[in-house]
């Protein structure tokens, strides 16, 4: 391993070297049409989230991420750091979207991050995008054959929480169907039960060993879940 961290020309430097680590960049989408109570349960959510994964003293150490927003420009909210260091978000939403912009500056942050775990012999764990969206955005084509390669290689996971009245067009060609959640309750924006699923996703696969299978209870198979309930397992191990 190579002990000569250059860590000067990154965001903040990741904690405990000699182990694995899992960057998890959230993708916020901000524009106008988010206003009112969904930007207000980001807010809640994403904050939440952070809390939830710190309290695995495991994953705590191995989790780095990045909060990025996008309407019509996408821009870094906070760059990446150790999952204990995340700052609270407070996203005001406003102005077009434009999702392309949003998913390309999320993979090259991931690229960034991920080489320098390369670089200085940080074994990688499968980088996740996070992105909150309502779908609409302009054409997605060329954005989602990069996503398409980029999962299909295993160097990412793109997961979506698809926000009361999404395009779905948009959203099966980014994910091919896979991997989306939307809301069960069409009059509710509530996104805690999605943040409590990718808390448990990122703890699992973050402290996992190489080529183990990941197994883990689903926390959304009840009969309230405001979510429809993908099968887990498959999912993590796809």
């Amino acid at each position: 391993m190579n002990t000569n961290y250059n860590f000067n020309d990154y965001d903040l430097p990741p904690e405990n070297v000699n182990m694995q680590h899992m960057p998890v960049a959230i993708l916020c989408d901000v524009s106008g049409s988010m206003s009112g109570i969904p930007i207000q349960n980001v807010n809640l959510s994403v904050n939440r989230f952070a809390s939830d994964v710190c309290k695995d003293p495991k994953a705590s150490r191995l989790v780095d991420v990045a909060v990025l927003s996008f309407n019509e420009e996408a821009k870094v909210e906070q760059g990446f750091r150790p999952i204990t260091e995340l700052e609270s978000v407070d996203f005001r939403a406003g102005g077009g979207t434009n999702i392309t912009a949003g998913l390309d500056l999320a993979i090259k942050k991931i690229r960034e991050r991920c080489r320098l775990y390369s670089e200085n012999g940080i074994e990688i764990k499968m980088p996740y995008i996070i992105l909150i969206t309502d779908g609409y955005g302009g054409d997605v084509s060329e954005i989602a054959e990069l996503v398409k390669q980029r999962t299909a290689d295993k160097k990412m996971q793109l997961w979506i929480l698809a926000v009361k009245g999404y395009d779905k067009e948009t959203v099966a060609k980014l994910t091919e169907g896979k991997r989306v959640f939307e809301l069960v309750d069409e009059a509710g924006y509530d996104f805690s039960e999605f943040f409590d699923f990718m808390a448990v996703s990122i703890k699992a696969v973050s402290t996992s060993s190489p080529d183990q299978r990941i197994h883990v209870d689903n926390p959304l198979k009840n009969e309230e879940t405001n979510l429809k309930v993908p099968d887990l397992d498959d999912w993590l191990n796809s």
